[in-house]
């Protein structure tokens, strides 16, 4: 997955951030994620490690959208399916970081609760645990993950 390989890019034992985001585009009040396959508003921005940012290029301050690597979804997080079939609910979590002991990028933790939507009732379906990484490729493509 494309976003994926983005963000694995920048892990490093100094965290860089990068001009290129796991979205095509940020405007005021919008991701530009619609070819995902849930729902990520704007205000998940920082949950996505996206930050406007001030820049310098020839010795002028401009300001840029940038994208670090560090996944941060949060408990209460709620994310619905584009299709209203399926959603989302962050119960746990722990954010990413650099593990300095290990010399690795820690992918963080999340525990969440699936549930399936029918005619505006959620049926909650099962519980599952997964990395920060993980939730995120669900966001995008769907993907399953082994329990």
């Amino acid at each position: 997955m494309q976003e994926i390989k983005h963000l694995e890019s920048m892990w490093a034992a100094k965290v860089k951030r990068s001009a290129s985001l796991i979205v095509p585009k940020v405007s005021l009040g919008s991701l530009s994620n619609e070819g995902w396959a849930f729902n990520v508003p704007y205000a998940f921005r920082d949950a996505l490690d996206i930050k406007y940012e001030q820049r310098m290029k020839d010795k002028k301050p401009y300001m840029i959208w940038t994208q670090g690597p560090l996944i941060n979804f949060n408990e209460g997080d709620t994310f619905t399916a584009r299709d209203n079939k399926s959603a989302m609910q962050v119960l746990y979590a722990t954010g990413m970081g650099w593990d300095t002991a290990t010399n690795k990028m820690y992918l963080g933790s999340v525990v969440l609760d699936e549930f399936e939507i029918n005619e505006r009732k959620y049926t909650k379906i099962k519980q599952r645990t997964c990395t920060q990484m993980e939730l995120l490729e669900m966001l995008i493509g769907n993907r399953q993950h082994s329990e």
